[in-house]
């Protein structure tokens, strides 16, 4: 059994006669290379470029043979970081001031400082890209602990395969606050039919439901009037009818006897006023003026007044003059 197997190990080796041919008819087939045939070296001159075309052609069909391409070297000024990371951002150091203050060191392509999507204030870090990745080296080593209006500044380089493709969404757009709290209030607040009525009613049974059953499975006695309760007691609306109408018109009037015993408490009224004779009123006295002027008001005395008089004695009365 082994014999066999080294005989062709040795076949496989030594290469045979024919394929001895077959090398060098391939070697023919391109006269530009420098090939060995029978021991001996023979060269010849570089030919045409339409030769040299259909020579590759010819080599490669019955071969297969891939000639490989001359690729270009990779640039590493792609690969080189571009962002920077500003942490510790101060209040009002914003996209249009970060874009003028790092515009001093070179070209900044975007600036985008995170934002609370709610409130749309500041998370108080950004991100800066710039054109050239030395400018934003430059700047990463510069502006590190950097105070700036009672903050100090982290600024890091942020390595290309670690930057989000979504971090500079959104840049040049004005920020828009969402009234959150409005749009809550007017969905809660909205007229609802009846169908959107019974079935909002239906959750909060189904809600208050549950919550009953894990109060009684934790033990405890409880018992509360909820939603059902309040449900019962409100009556369904129903819509008025001409009958509905005609009645509450009929209970508004009066009744006969009603009527009769209002017509006479007003015939004793006015017997009373016959028996009580009328006053006439007096006409005022008018005073009747002593002289040409007019009499001048008594000032009324205050409390203190009238106990100062009281208190001190009267002044003797002064004579007349002759």
């Amino acid at each position: 059994a082994t014999r066999p197997r080294a005989a062709h190990a040795l076949t496989r080796a030594s290469p045979s006669r024919e394929n001895t041919t077959i090398f060098t008819s391939r070697a023919h087939a391109d006269p530009s290379r420098t090939h060995a045939t029978m021991g001996k070296s023979t060269t010849t001159s570089k030919p045409s470029a339409a030769a040299a075309a259909a020579a590759t052609s010819s080599r490669m069909a019955p071969t297969g043979d891939v000639i490989p391409l001359k690729t270009a070297k990779k640039s590493t000024k792609h690969t080189l970081p571009r962002v920077i990371y500003v942490g510790h951002v101060p209040h009002g150091f914003y996209e249009a001031q970060m874009r003028e203050y790092f515009g001093q060191f070179g070209d900044v392509t975007r600036v985008k400082v995170s934002r609370n999507k709610k409130t749309g204030k500041s998370k108080h870090y950004a991100f800066v890209e710039f054109k050239h990745p030395e400018v934003a080296a430059i700047v990463a080593e510069s502006m590190n602990n950097y105070l700036l209006a009672n903050q100090v500044l982290q600024v890091v380089l942020v390595p290309p395969e670690k930057v989000h493709e979504k971090t500079f969404e959104g840049t040049g757009t004005k920020f828009k606050v969402v009234p959150w709290q409005r749009r809550a209030a007017a969905a809660h607040n909205k007229e609802r039919t009846e169908s959107e009525q019974v079935k909002r009613n239906k959750g909060l049974v189904k809600a208050e439901d549950k919550r009953r059953a894990k109060i009684a499975a934790a033990g405890i006695d409880y018992d509360f009037p909820g939603y059902k309760s309040i449900l019962k007691t409100e009556a369904p609306k129903t819509p008025k009818t001409k009958a509905a109408a005609g009645t509450t018109k009929t209970k508004n009037t009066k009744t006969p006897a009603k009527k009769e015993a209002v017509e006479e408490v007003k015939a004793e009224k006015k017997v009373a006023k016959a028996k009580t004779p009328a006053t006439k009123k007096a006409p005022a006295a008018k005073e009747e003026p002593t002289s040409g002027k007019k009499p001048t008001p008594v000032a009324k005395k205050t409390r203190g007044a009238l106990k100062r008089a009281q208190e001190t004695p009267a002044k003797p009365a002064k004579k007349a003059k002759k």
